[in-house]
Protein backbone atom coordinates (compact mmCIF):
# COMPACT_ATOMS: atom_id res chain seq x y z
CA UNK A 1 0.00 0.00 0.00
CA UNK A 2 1.32 3.32 -0.60
CA UNK A 3 0.26 6.29 1.07
CA UNK A 4 0.70 9.81 -0.56
CA UNK A 5 1.81 12.53 2.28
CA UNK A 6 0.89 15.81 2.12
CA UNK A 7 3.37 18.42 1.60
CA UNK A 8 3.13 20.90 4.07
CA UNK A 9 4.76 23.90 3.25
CA UNK A 10 4.12 27.34 5.16
CA UNK A 11 5.22 31.29 4.43
CA UNK A 12 6.63 32.78 7.84
CA UNK A 13 7.99 36.78 8.42
CA UNK A 14 11.13 36.82 10.95
CA UNK A 15 11.59 38.78 13.60
CA UNK A 16 14.97 39.58 15.82
CA UNK A 17 15.35 39.98 19.24
CA UNK A 18 16.35 44.05 19.36
CA UNK A 19 17.53 42.82 22.66
CA UNK A 20 19.18 39.69 22.29
CA UNK A 21 21.14 39.05 18.63
CA UNK A 22 21.15 35.50 18.28
CA UNK A 23 17.18 35.33 19.13
CA UNK A 24 14.71 34.85 16.20
CA UNK A 25 10.90 34.44 16.28
CA UNK A 26 9.24 33.17 12.87
CA UNK A 27 5.26 33.98 12.81
CA UNK A 28 2.75 33.04 10.05
CA UNK A 29 3.49 35.65 7.17
CA UNK A 30 1.23 39.04 7.68
CA UNK A 31 0.50 37.75 11.31
CA UNK A 32 0.09 40.59 13.47
CA UNK A 33 3.18 40.40 15.80
CA UNK A 34 2.20 42.83 18.67
CA UNK A 35 -0.56 39.70 19.47
CA UNK A 36 2.16 37.36 19.87
CA UNK A 37 3.05 36.49 23.92
CA UNK A 38 6.17 35.11 24.49
CA UNK A 39 7.66 34.20 28.21
CA UNK A 40 10.92 35.01 27.71
CA UNK A 41 11.24 38.82 27.94
CA UNK A 42 14.18 39.37 25.40
CA UNK A 43 11.41 39.04 22.49
CA UNK A 44 9.51 42.02 24.19
CA UNK A 45 10.79 44.16 21.17
CA UNK A 46 11.26 43.00 17.70
CA UNK A 47 13.10 43.86 14.57
CA UNK A 48 11.66 42.75 11.08
CA UNK A 49 14.15 40.75 9.07
CA UNK A 50 12.30 39.10 6.64
CA UNK A 51 8.55 38.59 5.30
CA UNK A 52 7.61 35.74 3.34
CA UNK A 53 10.21 33.23 3.87
CA UNK A 54 8.82 29.49 2.37
CA UNK A 55 9.61 26.96 4.82
CA UNK A 56 8.78 23.11 3.41
CA UNK A 57 9.18 20.37 5.56
CA UNK A 58 9.38 18.39 2.87
CA UNK A 59 13.05 19.64 1.76
CA UNK A 60 15.85 18.86 3.82
CA UNK A 61 17.36 21.51 6.38
CA UNK A 62 20.96 21.74 7.79
CA UNK A 63 20.30 24.62 9.72
CA UNK A 64 16.92 24.14 10.64
CA UNK A 65 13.88 22.12 11.27
CA UNK A 66 10.58 22.85 9.00
CA UNK A 67 8.60 20.39 10.15
CA UNK A 68 9.29 21.88 13.81
CA UNK A 69 8.47 25.26 12.66
CA UNK A 70 5.55 24.73 11.09
CA UNK A 71 4.34 22.61 14.15
CA UNK A 72 5.27 25.10 16.79
CA UNK A 73 3.66 28.06 14.90
CA UNK A 74 0.41 26.30 14.00
CA UNK A 75 0.09 25.11 17.74
CA UNK A 76 1.47 28.38 19.91
CA UNK A 77 1.34 30.98 17.22
CA UNK A 78 4.89 31.42 16.87
CA UNK A 79 8.08 29.60 16.60
CA UNK A 80 11.63 30.51 18.66
CA UNK A 81 14.96 30.20 17.31
CA UNK A 82 18.52 30.44 18.72
CA UNK A 83 21.22 31.07 15.86
CA UNK A 84 24.60 31.39 15.54
CA UNK A 85 24.03 33.38 12.48
CA UNK A 86 22.03 35.93 11.15
CA UNK A 87 19.73 35.20 8.32
CA UNK A 88 19.80 37.57 5.45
Amino acid sequence: MHVNQEEIVMKVDIYKSATSSNKYISVKAGADISKVEVPDPDYAKLIHQTADVEVDESQGHVHYDAALIIKDIEQHGYHLHHVKRNFS
